[in-house]
């Protein structure tokens, strides 16, 4: 009985993909395509009889349905249940782990950054430690990612890591916790709040919530927010951060195309515009930062500054499918013919997980900027237009991050504060080879030369002093090479 339900939902789904295949093209007509499925299963017959390889019914099926979804654009995509908590795993923001960055350092882990109040903080786990082992697998020679499958998983459990300290290796318990993905760097900036939002997770609203309360108790109400290089993420977390400059009135408008959803207009209830703001924006901000770019212009709530940006007014959803034997018991049982289990829902009828055969990631529709445009291909024009910063030393200017001032670091330690540091560096226009998270011989002769040249004790140790003195001097590095920045804060100060 399985195997003629998976061969019918096959003939279905090879119908309808040769129906997108062959649009145009006089081999066919598509309802002739729709209405023979015994085509389709004399065409898996073939398959199975004549290919030297495995060639299951279950397998086409995949294949069939991956095909469909994976021809129509860039995208759209059938996934897994695997496969679709990974993907919004990665746009959540949040997933049980320890709360530590990692980086690979020739063949080993390497933690080059712990978060605060994290399990990794508590258990001790500091900035430079080599992570050897996890839960008795060697993590040496492995990939990052490997590293960070193997160190998460479900809050609550431990997990026992191996760390390389002195010549021994110490082992030590970790319960993992929730751990949020911070998508905000903020920072004063002589008197303007600075806000880079690396991309739009579920996080998003929560931590530019603390960015503003911070610059509103140090007064200041002059904002710059940089979306270049912001690929998008979660639609209503732009919606939300477009709520906070955008006074009261439209937002976006999204527009689907099928008539089973409700097209959505989105609204700011704001009455009064509270900060000052220009957005810094590229060729490479995208989707939900082109909301919030389009909201801000169309409305008078700021300048964008910058280059066009990349033009994607494409919105996806995920859909549920059903397997091939829950479309057949719901259509037997009601009389609802559709795969979608979002259709049943209309009816009051709720398929279990084991009935939903995986996801559909899918282009919806198209959202428009609030006075009607669609720049969907197109992209958004900015006020004032200043070409991207060009690189210094081989250094993009917009990536360098100023140092913790939280530890000192000494010869042999690792960490991203050395690699920002020697970022900085090379910025001013030291000779660097070596630009990694290593506290190497070359740092200390490049950091004792800059220590002198400050006046600061040359001790060769990355001390607080000297981590303060380098922030300093980025500041004015950033006005000195990122133009785009500074005629953003030219604008906000004139």
């Amino acid at each position: 009985m399985k195997k003629h339900f998976v061969r019918r939902a096959i003939s279905l789904a090879c119908s309808i993909a040769v129906v997108l295949l062959l649009a145009g093209q006089p081999v066919f007509a598509s309802d002739s395509v729709r209405d023979d499925s015994s085509y389709f299963i004399r065409l898996m017959d073939m398959i199975q009889d004549q290919y030297y390889g495995e060639a299951t019914d279950d397998m086409l099926l995949e294949g069939a349905v991956r095909g469909m979804f994976g021809l129509l654009d860039d995208y759209t995509r059938f996934m897994d249940r695997q496969e679709r908590d990974d993907f919004y795993g990665t746009i959540g923001g949040n997933f049980g782990g320890i709360g530590a960055t990692l980086q690979k350092n020739g063949e080993y882990i390497v933690v080059t950054n712990v978060y605060r109040g994290s399990p990794a903080e508590k258990a001790g786990i500091s900035q430079g430690d080599i992570i050897v082992e996890a839960d008795g697998i060697s993590l040496i020679d492995v990939s990052v990612d490997t590293a960070a499958d193997i160190i998460r998983g479900d809050p609550g459990t431990k997990v026992k890591l191996g760390v390389f300290r002195s010549g021994d290796i110490v082992y030590i318990d970790i319960v993992r916790e929730i751990v949020k993905v911070n998508p905000v760097i903020y920072e004063n900036r002589d008197g303007i709040g600075y806000i880079r939002l690396e991309m739009f997770n579920s996080n998003t609203n929560e931590y530019i919530d603390s960015a503003l309360k911070y610059f509103d108790r140090t007064g200041i109400d002059k904002i710059v927010l940089d979306l270049r290089d912001n690929p998008g993420g979660e639609m209503i977390q732009a919606v939300y951060l477009a709520e906070k400059f955008v006074t009261e009135g439209l937002i976006t408008k999204l527009d689907y195309k099928s008539e089973i959803y409700q097209d959505i207009n989105y609204y700011s209830g704001r009455t009064e515009q509270k900060y000052r703001l220009a957005v810094l924006v590229n060729g490479n901000s995208a989707s939900a930062s082109e909301i919030v770019a389009g909201a801000v212009q169309d409305r008078g709530a700021g300048k964008l500054v910058g280059t066009k940006t990349f033009g994607k007014a494409k919105f996806q959803a995920s859909v549920p499918i059903l397997t091939p034997d829950a479309y057949m018991k719901y259509k037997t049982q009601y009389g609802i013919d559709t795969v979608n289990s979002y259709e049943l829902q209309l009816y009051g009828i709720y398929p279990g997980k084991d009935e939903i055969y995986g996801y559909a990631q899918m282009t919806m529709g198209l959202y428009y900027t609030p006075s009607g445009k669609m720049i969907d291909g197109v992209g958004i024009t900015p006020d004032i237009q200043v070409e991207d910063p060009e690189y210094v030393n081989g250094i993009d200017i917009r990536f360098a991050e100023k140092l913790s001032a939280s530890v000192i670091l000494k010869p042999g330690s690792r960490g991203s504060d050395i690699y920002n540091a020697k970022v900085i560096l090379k910025l001013l226009g030291y000779e660097l080879e070596n630009m990694d998270i290593n506290f190497d011989e070359e740092f200390e002769a490049a950091l004792k030369e800059y220590q002198s040249g400050r006046k600061i004790k040359a001790s060769g140790i990355l001390d607080i002093r000297t981590q303060a003195t380098l922030n300093v001097d980025l500041n004015e590095l950033i006005m000195k090479y990122d133009s785009q920045f500074a005629a953003a804060a030219e604008y906000l100060k004139n």
